[in-house]
């Protein structure tokens, strides 16, 4: 089979993971919340939402776009639900491609595919404990897609993804720690002799990007109260049955990749050992304003994970990488 047949074959089996992960979305999550969501969804259009819904604009304004027209030939409520059907499997498909590509960086095709299906069959975990978070799917592929970046260079590409992923979420800005950790620092990340100067402007501009669109966006749009309270967050979260369910999805999430990823670490590529240490970031931030049991928040490293993990198998590692 030559390349180009290759890469087809790869991208009809992530295009029918995609399919498949939609439809059980659809199923288990914007079925029967069909009145609430339409609901939310306007009130973010019409800019009275509650914080921090009313800031995530991008995926709520094309699926208003899509709405309009596919009202044209279907009745509101079944162009609704197309509308946001249409974006989750388009979100699940340019994600898990994005992923299998970044693995396909450092090992062979076999291995990154393993890599990708194992993230697809955990996935339907995330299909709990919300009925509105059109952009999660978005959030982790415009965080694997400004990787695949960082890899291969492309610093002015880099600058539009951290635009687009900062209209969708504010956890855009784990974008920034992932450049400096992986692109400005040298192989030791203390030593700045190893510094990249020349790649901080770039860092500076992604900075600029990002809190520029967070202040735009909350002057252009009333400030409205929060959804919940910190405290109202904290109280759900150390109720003991919420406890053991974030245990369980937790664990479930990753699986044994938790422990792949802790043994072979030292063994994987410097790329994703940096990387990694994001999740550390973007913990506190979790711990603090996200309800534990919902893992949907740790879809942006799974894949960095599976691929710390993947190192494991010595037989799994490209002897040439993909750079």
């Amino acid at each position: 089979m030559t390349k180009r047949h290759s890469s087809s074959a790869m991208g009809l089996i992530i295009l029918s993971l995609a399919l498949a992960l939609g439809y059980m979305y659809y199923l288990n999550i914007e079925k029967n919340t069909l009145d609430m969501r339409l609901d939310l969804h306007r009130q973010i259009v019409q800019g009275s939402a509650p914080s921090p819904y009313q800031y995530r604009v991008l995926v709520p304004f094309l699926a208003e776009g899509l709405f309009r027209v596919e009202r044209l030939f279907f009745p509101d409520y079944r162009a609704f639900a197309l509308s946001y059907i249409v974006l989750n499997v388009g979100a699940l498909f340019l994600w898990l491609w994005a992923g299998f590509r970044l693995l396909r960086v450092w090992y062979c095709t076999e291995y990154a595919l393993i890599g990708t299906l194992f993230v697809a069959a955990v996935t339907p975990l995330t299909f709990y404990d919300h009925y509105f978070q059109p952009w999660s799917f978005w959030e982790a592929f415009f965080y694997l897609l400004a990787l695949f970046l960082m890899v291969k260079g492309y610093w002015g590409w880099l600058a539009g993804v951290v635009l687009l992923a900062s209209l969708n979420r504010e956890t855009a800005v784990l974008i920034l720690p992932a450049f400096a950790l992986t692109v400005l620092a040298g192989e030791r990340l203390l030593n700045l002799r190893g510094w990249q100067w020349t790649c901080t402007g770039w860092l500076v501009l992604y900075s600029l990007l990002w809190g520029g669109v967070l202040l735009l966006l909350r002057w252009l749009r009333p400030g409205m109260p929060h959804v919940e309270t910190l405290a109202q967050i904290w109280q759900f979260n150390i109720q003991p049955a919420h406890l053991f369910r974030a245990g369980v999805h937790w664990g479930l999430f990753l699986g044994g990749f938790w422990l792949l990823a802790f043994l072979a670490y030292r063994r994987a590529p410097l790329f994703l050992q940096r990387v990694a240490w994001v999740l550390g970031i973007h913990l506190p931030l979790i711990l603090v304003w996200g309800y534990w049991q919902e893992v949907r928040m740790l879809l942006p490293h799974i894949f960095v994970f599976v691929g710390l993990g993947l190192a494991a198998f010595p037989e799994a590692l490209n002897p040439s990488p993909n750079l």
